[in-house]
């Protein structure tokens, strides 16, 4: 992400402010207080960086590459090639997994990746698949091993196992016991060997005998073909048993089927009978429900008509008005007759419920004891046609065991050229040694010096890739010969330090430390690291451009004056201040920050990952990279007039989803192409990648 084109000078100034005075783990030098103008650090273009010549280290010794490697990038002999990632097959992985893995796949020499035990096994297998070349993968955990190689195994990779001596070659996963070296080179090797001599020894025997057997050939005609009927026939009944199932609930026009279709039509004929008595009772109900409504509201009338007390104080009503006491007793023979057809509702929807559940259970029942009477009967006809083929079996291996001492129609000549030919083909078993076919070997370091399957290993380097697990485990002095295994490495662990969860190693925690108590692994991820994007203590940083240690030791920081909590740098220089790094308040989003280095620097910094996908519509034209775009939502960044960038990730971890392109701006599909063209990048030199946490990762050990 560093390879850029360098930006033009800037015309409008930037002021820093005389008042910053917080302190900065580099003890950068502070500014005088004046105006000055800044222009970003040169940068080659991408273009220019990918086809400059890869460098090349020769030794003498093909296998000491390794170590002239690491001595050339300690003292800073050459700047770092650029890296082009391979594409990854599709999988279940971050933004950030991919980017790592695919990078570190295209690598050509070292790369450092820091993350914890979960997800450094996951992108120790995207590595090993993605690499074309024999791929070694060594862990000092031989339970991580076993989960690499499983990974592997599930995705079709060919890989092989190989064991230390302290290790049980029957693992606690079955499927990695399997492609154990014992399992496959070693044992293969052996069988050729016992089949070469038991060859060998047919034909001595053969020199001797010339007895035609042509009765046991012809019943051994006949028992063959046999075998093949009785495997055809074997076949077919497995796959009938398969189908009972599907079979008996599909078929219409059989006596089980019409059975079946004869209960579910009786007990249709009961649900359907009381789901109509069922809608006439509950018709019946509303009805008279309806009627109490109007019987109540009758007498609620009668008793508030005028004339009350007289009809108190009086023996008889007047002649044609409504006796209350009438209307009470109809409200109360209406409501008795209410709730008895509440009761008859409720009891005839308990019987239809009841009716269905029954139809439902008696069905299933029916299909289950057919089911289980068929899978009987089709299970006793496989076991019948097994034991006559076992028999069958059986007769055709003594026949052939009888037939072995003699070929009909052989004579003398051909039987010493057959044997001629055995000792040849046992002498080339005995020169070739144990073969393999596996791409990828996954072992302990111990398994090197143990495994009888490196011992076949002539070419120098015999592997492609070396990809080391828990690189914090590994000395400076172990590099060395480990890497005179293959061509180009590989290093996953904790490549930071415990209490430093996020790069880069310019922090004061890490400068601190003494040199013998920061791992291998951590110091040469210092050297490789040239992300853009760094977190240094409460600060994340952009990085415009790569300093050497002595650019950063003389780097001068200066806060902006209407921004202080932003702090511009820059490396000391006989002319203008060159702007080489922007650090930014540690919450501070991605997408803001990004927003600044636009609108203030003009600097667009696109950070996609695996392939690319367009598509035109008529109110956009959207590039997007679904590797980066997993499970985010992310935020759009304005840049140009028309072109907007969707931000996913946080902090480190952020990625550019996608770009898009408004027509109404003026833009079609070509002006859009050559625009990313020169803003995306195609390589990147940084040679470190640092993994978040894994939710739930096993602890180190």
């Amino acid at each position: 992400m560093t390879d850029r084109k360098p930006h033009t000078p800037l015309t409008s100034p930037l002021v820093r402010s005389p008042a910053h005075t917080a302190p900065h783990p580099d003890h950068a030098h502070e500014g005088n207080g004046l105006l000055m103008t800044a222009t970003l650090v040169p940068r080659t273009p991408a273009g220019a960086t990918a086809a400059r010549e890869e460098y090349a280290v020769t030794a003498s010794d093909p296998g000491d590459c390794g170590r002239q490697w690491l001595a050339r990038l300690i003292a800073g002999d050459f700047p770092l090639p650029v890296i082009h990632p391979v594409e990854l097959p599709t999988g279940d992985r971050t933004a950030v997994e991919h980017s790592a893995a695919s990078r570190a796949a295209g690598c050509r020499d070292l790369f450092v990746i820091h993350a914890d035990i979960g997800a450094g096994e996951s992108v120790i297998a995207d590595v090993a698949r993605a690499s074309a070349d024999r791929v070694l993968v060594l862990s000092p955990d031989s339970g991580a091993a076993d989960r690499v190689t499983e990974r592997l195994l599930k995705c079709g990779v060919s890989v092989l196992r190989a064991l230390a001596d302290d290790e049980n070659p029957v693992r606690p996963l079955p499927a990695v016991s399997k492609v154990t070296s014992v399992a496959l080179g070693c044992a293969h090797a052996e069988q050729a060997r016992r089949e070469a001599a038991a060859e060998v020894a047919a034909a001595e025997n053969r020199l001797g005998v010339f007895a035609v057997v042509s009765k046991a050939l012809a019943r051994l005609a006949e028992v063959n073909e046999s075998l093949a009927r009785l495997d055809a026939d074997l076949a077919e009944r497995v796959a009938l048993r398969d189908r009972i199932d599907a079979d008996g609930r599909a078929e219409t026009d059989t006596p089980f089927a019409r059975a079946l279709a004869k209960f579910q039509t009786d007990h249709t004929d009961v649900i359907v009978r009381l789901v109509a008595e069922l809608q006439a009772a509950t018709s019946a109900h509303t009805d008279k429900d309806a009627a109490l409504t109007r019987a109540r509201h009758t007498h609620a009338e009668a008793v508030r008509k005028p004339g009350i007390l007289s009809r108190l104080f009086s023996s008889k009503p007047k002649p044609g008005a409504i006796d209350p006491a009438d209307l009470e007793k109809q409200v109360y023979s209406i409501e008795a007759e209410v709730a008895s057809l509440a009761g008859q509702v409720r009891e005839l929807r308990a019987k239809s419920d009841a009716a269905a559940a029954a139809l439902a259970t008696g069905r299933d029942e029916l299909i289950t004891s057919e089911i289980a009477t068929r899978c009987a009967a089709s299970d006793a006809a496989i076991a019948a046609t097994e034991d006559e083929r076992t028999r069958a079996r059986a007769e055709a291996a003594a026949l052939n065991r009888a037939i072995s001492v003699a070929v009909p129609g052989e004579d003398h000549a051909t039987a010493v050229r057959k044997l001629a030919a055995a000792h040849e083909k046992a002498a080339e078993v005995e020169r070739s040694g144990p073969q393999t076919v596996a791409r990828v070997f996954v072992g302990t370091p111990g398994s090197l010096n143990t495994d009888p399957v490196f011992a076949f290993l002539a070419v120098n380097p015999p592997f492609g890739v070396l990809v080391l697990d828990r690189a914090e485990e590994l000395p400076e002095t172990e590099f060395a010969p480990l890497s005179r295994l293959a061509e180009r490495w590989v290093l996953v662990g904790q490549a930071l330090p415990p209490d430093d969860a996020r790069p880069p190693f310019n922090g004061a925690r890490l400068r601190a430390a003494r040199s013998a108590d920061v791992p291998f692994v951590a110091r040469v991820a210092k050297l490789l690291d040239h992300e853009t994007w760094a977190v240094e203590g409460d600060r994340l940083v952009c990085r415009l451009t790569h300093l050497t240690p002595a650019q950063r030791r003389g780097m001068t920081r200066e806060p902006l004056a209407d921004q202080p909590e932003i702090e511009l740098r820059f490396p000391a220089t006989d002319g203008d201040p060159l702007l080489a790094e922007i650090a930014f308040p540690g919450n501070t989003p991605v997408p803001d920050a990004k927003s600044f280095l636009f609108h203030t620097l003009g600097e667009v910094l696109l950070r996609p990952c695996g392939e690319p996908v367009w598509n035109t519509e008529t109110n956009a034209i959207t590039v997007a990279w679904p590797a980066a775009d997993v499970g985010t939502n992310g935020a759009w960044v304005d840049l140009e007039l028309g072109v907007r960038e969707k931000v996913t990730g946080v902090g480190l971890f952020a990625f550019t989803a996608a770009v898009s392109f408004d027509p109404a701006a003026g833009w079609d599909a070509e002006k859009a192409t050559a625009w990313l063209e020169t803003h995306v990048p195609t390589a990147s030199t940084s040679r470190f990648a640092a993994l978040p946490r894994t939710v739930g990762a096993p602890p180190p050990g």
